[in-house]
């Protein structure tokens, strides 16, 4: 069964998209705090030097910048993807349409 895009679907997904930034946000934090804690009690040395700098220099970027940066990330182009469909599509084109809809001569001027 075909559904119809409407501004309410737009706002579902925009807001399920900030769910999931929260979310991964608390996950990242919380992890961060078990390798500074790992990193500062139990695991020392060089090895524990090289494992926190691989957490801050490779590992960070790809689960903050790469996915939760306002801009440039995934979720930062999902939310310009949905802004668009939404402004080009539901508030220009839908509206467009339901004049020349309304009005089918005005599509001959």
């Amino acid at each position: 069964m075909a559904s119809i895009l409407t501004s309410a679907i737009i706002v579902n997904a925009k807001a399920s998209v900030t769910t999931y930034q929260n979310t991964a946000q608390g996950l990242y934090d919380e992890l961060k705090a078990l390798i500074a804690g790992l990193s500062a009690n139990n695991f020392i040395g060089d090895a524990s030097s090289g494992f926190n700098d691989f957490f801050l220099t490779k590992a960070t970027p790809a689960l903050v910048d790469n996915l939760l940066a306002p801009e440039g990330s995934l979720t930062a182009g999902i939310n310009n993807m949905l802004e668009s469909i939404k402004t080009q599509l539901l508030d220009t084109v839908d509206p467009q349409l339901g004049e020349v809809n309304r009005d089918p001569t005005s599509a001959a001027k």
